[in-house]
């Protein structure tokens, strides 16, 4: 695993040098945009699913203000937040609320770039959160400041932590970087508040 830990730094490093070039175009959900493309998310209620197409309604859904949106999911990951980890597409269901991250093609038409299923539930994540640099790792545990500095995160053994792409990881494996959905039953009111998550899913990066 650290040397895992290791590979996926240098990973980031290259990502961050690549993601400077301004004209650079990468693929994501099966389409390609480019690093201007301008990404929006909505939460709705799905009204029709037809041959991979979402219809999507609610209020205000659309940046535009429109209250219904059509939306091809493509390759998008899907997770379902009633337990944090992805699912088929065949999951996705007539009725159901969604929440979806997604931006313009050339042709007009949206494509989604992410999906979350329930994300009303009350047993859904309580937020997401970004790994900083401000990272601490320690024998069976590891401690990080959220990116945006208001979470002090501390996850050991007992947190189940899963990646999409490698299944449960360890509290070692966490670094700078990453996203994360995080369950937790209670947040300290101290600033940076204080977080000992029973759960923490890796949020797919596009593809």
């Amino acid at each position: 695993m650290k040397k895992r830990r290791a590979w996926k730094k240098w990973t980031l490093i290259l990502f961050i040098t690549i993601a400077l070039f301004p004209y650079l175009t990468v693929k994501a959900a099966g389409v390609t945009f480019d690093t201007e493309t301008e990404i929006d998310e909505t939460i709705g209620i799905i009204d029709d699913l037809v041959s991979g197409f979402l219809h999507i309604s609610g209020e205000a859904l659309t940046c535009c203000g429109l209250d219904d949106a059509i939306i091809q999911i493509g390759d998008a990951p899907i997770y379902d937040l009633l337990t944090g980890l992805p699912v088929h597409a065949s999951s996705i269901k007539i009725g159901m609320e969604v929440r979806v991250a997604y931006f313009q093609q050339a042709d007009e038409h949206s494509q989604a770039l992410a999906i979350w299923l329930n994300p009303g539930h009350k047993d859904a994540a309580v937020f997401s959160t970004i790994v900083s640099e401000n990272i601490y790792y320690g024998p069976d545990y590891t401690v990080f400041l959220s990116a945006d500095g208001r979470y002090r995160i501390t996850l050991t053994l007992d947190t189940f932590i899963y990646d999409p792409d490698f299944g449960q990881i360890a509290p070692e494996d966490i670094i700078p970087g990453q996203e994360f959905f995080v369950w937790v039953d209670m947040i300290t009111a101290s600033s940076p508040a204080q977080v000992y998550p029973d759960k923490v899913v890796s949020i797919c990066k596009f593809r």
